[in-house]
């Protein structure tokens, strides 16, 4: 029987079945709930446009990831089944297929906006959607890090990694996630997925992606204060295109509204952005994964006779 951390075991029963209870939730939702034309304000249900059965569809393909992560906490006696749930290649394969499944379902429910209003005219039950299913995320990378107890592989979320490289990549992860609220925008959709694939080789704790992604950090702090100066330049004009999208925003709720969504996230960009900046940690990112040492053998070869 294959030994089992208690808490890793607990982690699974309780966060895979959520999971799974949370998007078959949504799989209805999304075919019951009314769509609003962002055009011309009629009203469809899910189940007769294609947007309401993508969404329903993603939903379900996620239920099915998580299910499969669910059933490897089970010491199982079928040996085939066994040798397939306990394979950590294979359930990191199913980790990362979910994962990108998420993602998907995050910037399908941001892109749909362009077209149909889910639920309500009024987004903000969309936002707080987006940024509930960006939790999976970091979620289900704990998992892929944690899976085997003695894992040959160390992960940016592996138990013995440093905290700070822990927080950047829940961070960064979370960071991709909420991004997409914004996924009408190509630019941003871009740069959400360019981020992403960093992310990835962040998580394999690759020596480039860990010196790069400190710099992306501290660049993400960078815009984050310049929009924000520009947003307080020029808050009457922030106030009009909030009012343009429907809400009723004033002067306090918009400064509100910066200092959330641009100055704070920011700061936590820099605060770990610069912490990387420590002789100690490239050289442990290095004991991780040492390069091959470089030898020049010369073998003798005596004279022929």
């Amino acid at each position: 029987m294959r030994r089992e951390n208690i808490p890793l075991r607990n982690f699974r029963l309780s966060v895979f079945p959520l999971i799974i209870v949370i998007e078959f939730a949504l799989s209805i939702l999304f075919l019951v709930m009314p769509y609003f034309d962002s055009e011309f304000g009629a009203l469809s249900y899910g189940y007769s446009i294609f947007f309401g059965w993508l969404l329903a569809v993603t939903s379900l393909l996620v239920v099915i990831g998580a299910l499969l992560l669910f059933l490897s906490t089970f010491n199982l006696t079928n040996s085939p089944a066994k040798e397939f749930f306990h394979s950590e290649k294979k359930m990191q394969l199913i980790g990362f297929s979910t994962i990108f499944v998420i993602f998907l379902q995050i910037v399908s429910l941001a892109i749909t906006q362009i077209y149909y209003a889910l639920f309500y005219p009024d987004l903000t039950s969309i936002y707080l959607l987006i940024l509930a299913l960006s939790l999976f995320l970091p979620v289900l990378l704990y998992f892929i890090a944690n899976f085997e107890i003695k894992s040959e592989t160390t992960y940016a979320l592996s138990k013995e990694t440093p905290t700070r490289i822990k927080l950047t990549a829940l961070w960064l992860i979370f960071l991709i996630g909420v991004m997409q609220i914004f996924a009408t925008e190509w630019a941003i959709l871009v740069v959400g997925l360019i981020i992403l694939v960093g992310t990835y080789f962040f998580f394999f704790l690759n020596r480039f992606a860990v010196s790069l992604m400190p710099i992306i950090l501290l660049i993400h702090f960078a815009f984050s204060v310049l929009m924000a100066v520009l947003s307080f330049v020029n808050l009457s004009n922030l106030i009009e295109t909030i009012e343009s999208l429907g809400y009723n925003f004033g002067t306090t709720q918009a400064i509100i509204m910066s200092v959330v969504v641009l100055i704070i996230p920011g700061i936590i960009s820099l605060i770990l952005g610069q912490s990387f900046f420590r002789r100690w940690l490239l050289e442990w990112v290095r004991s991780v994964h040492p390069e091959p040492e470089m030898e020049i053998q010369l073998e003798y070869v005596g004279d022929e006779d």
